[in-house]
């Protein structure tokens, strides 16, 4: 739970202050990595994604839940209108898939 909550207030602030983090969770998650590790922009994806405990990083699907929730929390930290109207249209349909399978 301690970690959840760090992984909050580091996701916060990278929200706060990188206005593209806040449309792309792929920004959110290099600029955090960033945060967690010197250097992480240099290392190949692969041994990110490989080694992130190791390496002491989140998960990619932790922070874009931490990201979800801190945006419904906070609609400062909303994307652009344009990013939230895509993001809406993804969820009706991910909705009328899971309805079908």
């Amino acid at each position: 739970m301690d970690n959840l909550k760090t992984i909050e207030g580091k996701v916060k602030a990278v929200l706060q202050k990188n206005e593209d983090a806040r449309n792309d969770d792929m920004v959110l998650y290099l600029a955090l990595c960033n945060l967690y590790l010197k250097d992480a922009g240099n290392m190949p994806l692969a041994e990110i994604m490989t080694r992130h405990k190791e390496l002491g990083l989140p998960s990619f699907e932790s922070v874009g839940r931490t990201r979800r929730k801190l945006q419904e929390k906070y609609p400062e930290l909303l994307g652009s209108v344009r990013m939230q109207k895509i993001r809406a249209a993804g969820e009706k349909a991910y909705r009328r898939y899971a309805k079908k399978s």
